[in-house]
């Protein structure tokens, strides 16, 4: 993935002759609207009119500049490379591609007029399926049996603040033009869902607990996770692709993603 987007990141400036657009226009210090339109951003009309569906998986990969690229690498290489060692490539991709799409197909329905781009919903996506197995699996996680020494338990918490400090960076950046929250927020969300739809809970019995509810209460967890996410999904395509790809369904909406720039 990491490689994907450092080359769709070259071949931006390399279509654009490499010129940067003033900041001023994008402060992410990148190339221009029409350049990353070329190249597949999210562009509701020409998703939904010209049917073309592509790019609702193609802006995933794409950046609006150097400071959106290496915020995104650094996340995403940090935040990757953990999940990857536990549950393999193949998986991280998945959670990435789904994450990133739904993400997307949400920019489109509530920020028609604005062409977006960013791996943000798909990191946002690991970080939520991440948080879905630290909320689950909680009293494993910080139990002074099975953490006695302080240090593990401290290690796990900075894991926790880390995650949840890249969510607040990435809501800042999604204020900025050509990034927009709508995506960040759908890609967490559909990461949460595939996290609690695949997640593996620690059986109460490893702390003494012999009840056997902890079998249905994984079942109920995987169902509400695969259902939700899966009605979520569905739904919300049915939703962009009944509408004309211009008119906005909740104008209100544009103010969690967008400020003026430069500031008045």
């Amino acid at each position: 993935i990491v490689s994907v987007c450092t080359a769709m990141m070259f071949t931006s400036f390399l279509v654009d002759d490499w010129n940067v657009e003033p900041l001023s226009v994008n402060p992410m210090i990148g190339p221009s609207a029409e350049t990353l339109v070329a190249l597949g951003a999210k562009d509701s009309f020409l998703i939904v009119v010209e049917q073309e569906v592509w790019r609702l998986v193609t802006s995933g990969v794409l950046h609006a500049g150097l400071i959106h690229y290496f915020i995104n690498m650094f996340a995403l290489f940090y935040v990757a490379k953990a999940v990857e060692s536990v549950h393999g490539f193949w998986a991280v991709s998945t959670l990435f591609v789904i994450s990133s799409t739904g993400g997307t197909i949400l920019s489109a329905i509530f920020l028609p007029q604005y062409i977006t781009v960013g791996a943000s919903g798909g990191i946002l996506g690991l970080i939520g399926a991440c948080l879905s197995d630290i909320i689950l699996n909680w009293n494993l996680l910080f139990n002074d049996f099975v953490n006695p020494e302080r240090r593990s338990r401290f290690a796990h918490a900075k894991v926790l603040v880390v995650l949840l400090l890249d969510v607040v960076v990435n809501i800042i950046i999604g204020m900025t033009p050509f990034v927009d929250n709508w995506s960040h927020v759908g890609g967490m969300m559909y990461g949460f869902l595939c996290g609690l739809s695949t997640i593996h809970m620690v059986s109460p019995r490893f702390f003494g607990d012999e009840r056997r509810s902890h079998k249905y209460r994984l079942v109920t967890l995987r169902s509400v996770g695969f259902l939700v996410g899966v009605a979520g999904f569905i739904s919300s395509s049915i939703v962009l692709f009944s509408g004309d790809g211009v008119t906005n369904l909740c104008p209100d909406c544009t103010y969690m993603s967008c400020v003026t720039f430069p500031p008045m």
